[in-house]
C-alpha cells in the first residue's frame, strides 16, 4: 500500500541511525535529504511480509516508523532472525540480484521504498550518499559479528543481557529510562537461538535481581545498566 506520508508523534525511544542533515555542508545536506525522501511510501501491518528470500532485489527500504525483522525460514518451519531494523535504518540493499533474507513487519510499519537503480545512481553521483550507505553497511557488519559471538559463545542469560545492552545503546538510554521493545518474546528467542521459555526465564531473573524492570510486554526499564553490561561481557 502506498500513499502520501504525514508523520505522527510516537513514543519510540530509538534514535534514527542517520546523520543530522542540519549539521552537514549545504550540498551534502541536500544530497542526504534526497536519499531520505526518494521513492514512495509503503505501509505494512503486523507480521506482513515486505519481501521474501529469493525475490528480486529491485528496491531498498528506509524505515520511517516501526520495526522490521530480517529472517531465514527453514524448510521445516523453524526461523532464525538475523537482524532487527528500526526507525532510520536502511535495509534490502543487496550485493547480489536477489534478497538473501525475508523481511517482515514487527508491527505497523511505514517505509520509504527506493528503486535499487536510483539508489545506485545517487550513490555514484553524491559522495555524501555513498558515505551514508557505507555507514549503514559497516553497522550491519558489526552487528552481524556481535550476533555471531552471542550465538556461539554466550550463555542464555548473557545473550539476553547483550541484546538488551544493544537496544540500550541504540536508544541512548541510561538507568531509569524506558526502552521500547517492538519485537515479541518469540522474536527475541528466534534472534538469540533460544526457546521463548528460556528468554522469559532470563528476563525474570534480571527483573528479580533488580537489573531491569518490566512494566509491560513492550517496554523494559533500565535499573542497573552497569550490572547488565557486566553480565553481557561474561564477567558475572
Amino acid at each position: 500500500m502506498t500513499d502520501t506520508y504525514a508523520p505522527t508523534h510516537s513514543a519510540t525511544h530509538f534514535a534514527p541511525s542517520e546523520m543530522h542533515i542540519s549539521n552537514l555542508p549545504e550540498r551534502d545536506g541536500e544530497a542526504l535529504a534526497a536519499l531520505h525522501n526518494c521513492g514512495t511510501v509503503s505501509r505494512f501491518g503486523r507480521n506482513q511480509t515486505i519481501f521474501n528470500e529469493g525475490d528480486d532485489a529491485r528496491y531498498s527500504y528506509k524505515i520511517v516508523e516501526g520495526g522490521v525483522r530480517l529472517c531465514k525460514l527453514m524448510p521445516d518451519g523453524r526461523r532464525q532472525i538475523a537482524e532487527f531494523m528500526l526507525q532510520g535504518d536502511i535495509f534490502g540493499f543487496e550485493l547480489g540480484e536477489e534478497h538473501s533474507l525475508t523481511a517482515e513487519a514487527l508491527g505497523d510499519v511505514v517505509v520509504m521504498r527506493c528503486a535499487r537503480s536510483q539508489m545506485e545512481r545517487m550513490s555514484d553521483e553524491q559522495p555524501a550518499i555513498r558515505k551514508q550507505l557505507m555507514t549503514h553497511l559497516r553497522r550491519e557488519l558489526s552487528s552481524a559479528q556481535t550476533h555471531l559471538v552471542m550465538l556461539g559463545r554466550q550463555t542464555a542469560k548473557e545473550r539476553v543481557s547483550s541484546f538488551l545492552v544493544l537496544l540500550t545503546e541504540r536508544a541512548g538510554a541510561e538507568d531509569g529510562d524506558l526502552i521500547d521493545l517492538p519485537m515479541s518474546r518469540q522474536d527475541i528467542a528466534d534472534y538469540l537461538g533460544l526457546t521463548i521459555e528460556t528468554v522469559c526465564r532470563a528476563l525474570s531473573d534480571l527483573k528479580r535481581d533488580r537489573i531491569i524492570g518490566i512494566p509491560n510486554r513492550h517496554q523494559i526499564q533500565m535499573r542497573n545498566l552497569s550490572a547488565l553490561e557486566t553480565i553481557a561481557e561474561c564477567d558475572e
